[in-house]
């Protein structure tokens, strides 16, 4: 019986976060998904041990902890979180915020006041563009409903690309989020794919610690990259999820970011203070990091 629980957003791009958690029998950790807004009351119940969740939600509870070894990044554009608008930015006084999301919709409204000055009227509406813009002057629309939604005659702005603009940082959407549950070594456990990342002492450790690699994380995440393996992973999300291949293969690939780097946690402590700043009161809390115990998973 797996010793751990752990849900997860349903989108493509934590697809490759879970996806060795999801295949292998004797795994000990089992997996299920929900929206990005239903995730915390999982984690608060107790039904699950940790969650992949909305950045935002590691910043609301002086409980929360996050695990340091991968997260859902981006530098630049991220293609799947965007605000669509009928007008002009400058000239949006109202938005309809996806009621899927949290972090997204906080993010769009700094981006909205810090780079056009403008304080639209909000509200929080289903994922439906069409609905959403027939009420409102633009709508926030994420995952793969964002990436796929309609542009012809809108104005789009990546809020990925306009994030990294202003603060030239990247932004982090989401990361492993716990209570008390999330300990070293259910860390352990979610560590960032190998086929998409540099292999986990590189990343964040090396950089915070100044440590040249750890024996242990060595021996679990230093494979090389593996090309045919890659291109499974596509097949498998152009399947699961219909996308075209080439496009799966390109936003898996050049798009996400999974490794958790030192720079990655300086955008995500940008973005407190920036949440801070615009008034989100209950953004006070900066997580605990905790530190995954290799050597516990393989003794």
């Amino acid at each position: 019986m797996a010793r751990f629980r752990v849900a997860s957003v349903p989108y493509v791009n934590a697809y490759p976060l879970v996806r060795d958690l999801l295949r292998d029998p004797d795994s000990e950790v089992v997996v299920q998904f929900a929206l990005p807004s239903a995730l915390p009351e999982l984690l608060d119940s107790g039904e699950v041990d940790a969650i992949l969740v909305s950045s935002i939600d590691a910043l609301r509870s002086a409980r929360r902890r996050v695990a340091l070894t991968a997260c859902i990044g981006s530098m630049g554009p991220v293609e799947s979180v965007r605000l669509f608008s009928k007008v002009p930015f400058k000239r949006i006084e109202s938005l309809a915020l996806d009621g899927a999301s949290l972090t997204s919709n906080a993010l769009c409204q700094i981006l909205l006041e810090d780079r056009y000055g403008v304080r639209p009227a909000l509200e929080t509406m289903a994922s439906d563009q069409a609905a959403m813009l027939d009420k409102c002057d633009a709508c926030v629309l994420i995952g793969d409903i964002g990436m796929m939604a309609w542009t012809e005659g809108l104005h789009v702005l990546d809020l990925g690309e306009a994030w990294t603009k202003l603060t030239h940082l990247p932004f982090m959407w989401a990361a492993w989020v716990g209570n008390d549950g999330l300990t070293p070594e259910l860390a352990s456990y979610l560590t960032a794919p190998t086929l998409f990342s540099e292999p986990y002492p590189r990343t964040f450790l090396r950089e915070f610690r100044a440590m040249e690699a750890m024996p242990a994380c060595a021996s679990l995440g230093a494979a090389p990259e593996d090309e045919e393996e890659r291109e499974l992973v596509y097949s498998e999300v152009a399947e699961q999820w219909g996308w075209p291949l080439e496009v799966a293969r390109r936003y898996l690939h050049d798009v996400m970011h999974y490794d958790l780097s030192v720079t990655m946690v300086e955008g995500f402590r940008e973005f407190q203070r920036r949440l801070l700043v615009h008034g989100f009161a209950d953004c006070s809390h900066f997580p605990e990091l905790v530190e995954p115990a290799f050597d516990q998973v393989l003794s």
